[in-house]
């Protein structure tokens, strides 16, 4: 990991605490990566998981 990733990282970690939407990361959390290096690793939830979801927590 280079220091310039550590620190986009470390920032979109602070943002994101502060109420930034994860989607408006340019990190990935999950990989330690560039959001974009990692973008086809994520799938959209489809409807059926979104309602799973929304039933079993209720948002």
């Amino acid at each position: 990991m280079t220091l310039s990733l550590a620190a986009a990282l470390a920032a979109d970690d602070a943002a994101e605490d502060a109420g930034m939407h994860p989607d408006d990361r340019t990190t990935c959390h999950q990989h330690q990566d560039w959001a974009e290096n990692c973008a086809s690793k994520h799938s959209r939830p489809s409807a059926e998981q979104m309602l799973a979801h929304t039933v079993r927590w209720g948002n």
